[in-house]
C-alpha cells in the first residue's frame, strides 16, 4: 500500500505532508531493528528547529552501527523534500541539524536523481561540519519497500548508497 501510496503523491508543496508521512512509515516499517523512538516534526528546544523526522539510533551491529560510531549518530534526522531537485539552501539547512547531542548523519529523502553537484555540498558539510548527509530517492525507498513486503529486512542497499557517496568524496 505505500509503495502505491508513494507513486500517486503530487511532486511539490501539494504533496509534501502526505510524502513526509510515507517516508515515516518507511523509517518504522523497515529499520525498526535499529532505530527507535521515531519523532514527526522534532523541534529543538527554541521550537525554532524542525526536523521532519528523528528516530533514536539503537542498533548494535551493521550499517546504523557504523553511522553511530563514526559520526557519533545517536539521533538520525530524516529530512525529506518532495522535490527533483536539491539546491545549496537545502544543503545549508542539513549542515545546521549536525550537532554533538545527536550526531553528525543526516538522511535527506527526495525525489529526483543525484547530480554531480551535490557531491561538492555534501564534501563540505563532511569537512566543515565533521558529519555526514546520505541522499536518498524515491527510488532507495520503492527499494526498502519491496525488501520489507518480501520479508527481507537488510541493509545491503542503504550501505551501498553510502558506500557510493564515500567513494565519490574521496
Amino acid at each position: 500500500m505505500l509503495m502505491e501510496d508513494l507513486k500517486q503523491i503530487e511532486v511539490g508543496s501539494a504533496g509534501a505532508q502526505d510524502f513526509e508521512e510515507v517516508v515515516g512509515d518507511v523509517i518504522r516499517l523497515c529499520f525498526f531493528r535499529a532505530l527507535g523512538n521515531v519523532e514527526a516534526r522534532s523541534r529543538d528546544s527554541d521550537g525554532k528547529v524542525i526536523r521532519d523526522w528523528i528516530a533514536s539510533n539503537r542498533a548494535s551491529n551493521g550499517f546504523w552501527e557504523a553511522m553511530r560510531t563514526r559520526y557519533g549518530a545517536t539521533q538520525v534526522i530524516w529530512e525529506c523534500k518532495n522535490y527533483a531537485d536539491l539546491h545549496a539552501d537545502d544543503f545549508h539547512q542539513l549542515s545546521y541539524y549536525l550537532n554533538d547531542f545527536g550526531g553528525g548523519f543526516i538522511v535527506v529523502v527526495f525525489r529526483g536523481e543525484m547530480k554531480p553537484s551535490y557531491y561538492g555540498h555534501i564534501k563540505r558539510i563532511a569537512m566543515h561540519n565533521k558529519g555526514f548527509v546520505l541522499p536518498l530517492t524515491e527510488k532507495d525507498l520503492m527499494v526498502f519497500l519491496r525488501q520489507a513486503r518480501n520479508g527481507k529486512i537488510k541493509e545491503d542497499h542503504i550501505q551501498d548508497k553510502y558506500d557510493s557517496v564515500v567513494r565519490k568524496l574521496s
